[in-house]
């Protein structure tokens, strides 16, 4: 038996626990895992396409080069993980916590961050084409080099901290200037 079976089977019988799991380049396509462990688990270069995650936590988890296209992350802890290089694209991560979280290089063309807290995440040289970042809390994040053509800022906080791609102006994209954290 595979650890995917392994997995699902488990999680089918009411576990939930899955902290450190080895699933690298698992592939994972429409797995329903909603408010499953996965902290500090390797799924680098898994295939997470349509998978459901929603609640989930994902704290320092390895998910770079994966693929989760279309995946609900909404309302995940996503403390410090890894998504560099990782295809976030039509993604769902609307309330999902990702502090401290890498995304260097990452797709996320046309995904859902509303109200997600992106506290210092590295979003250098994201691609955030048509993204949603409405309220989205972007306190010290750095977006050096990052696309963001079409993307919908309205309400999302940002403070001295932030790092903003060069000749982009927060203010005329709706953001609103946080001080005090």
């Amino acid at each position: 038996m595979t650890n995917v079976e392994q997995l699902l089977r488990q999680y089918w019988a009411g576990e939930r626990d899955f902290k450190r799991i080895n699933l690298h380049a698992a592939d994972l396509k429409e797995v329903c895992l909603i408010d499953a462990d996965l902290e500090e688990a390797n799924l680098e270069g898994a295939n997470l396409y349509r998978a459901n995650l929603k609640g989930s936590c994902l704290y320092r988890t390895n998910l770079a080069r994966s693929n989760l296209r279309e995946a609900n992350l909404s309302g995940a802890e996503m403390w410090k993980i890894d998504l560099g290089q990782a295809n976030l694209e039509e993604t769902d991560l609307s309330g999902a916590n990702l502090n401290g979280a890498y995304l260097w290089k990452a797709k996320l063309c046309i995904a859902n961050l509303e109200r997600a807290y992106l506290k210092e995440v590295n979003l250098v040289q994201c691609d955030l084409w048509r993204a949603n970042l409405r309220g989205a809390y972007l306190i010290g994040a750095n977006l050096t080099g990052a696309s963001l053509k079409g993307a919908c800022l309205e309400r999302a906080k940002y403070d001295e901290k932030t790092i903003f791609p060069d000749d982009f102006d927060p203010i005329s994209a709706g953001m609103q200037p946080c001080e005090g954290y």
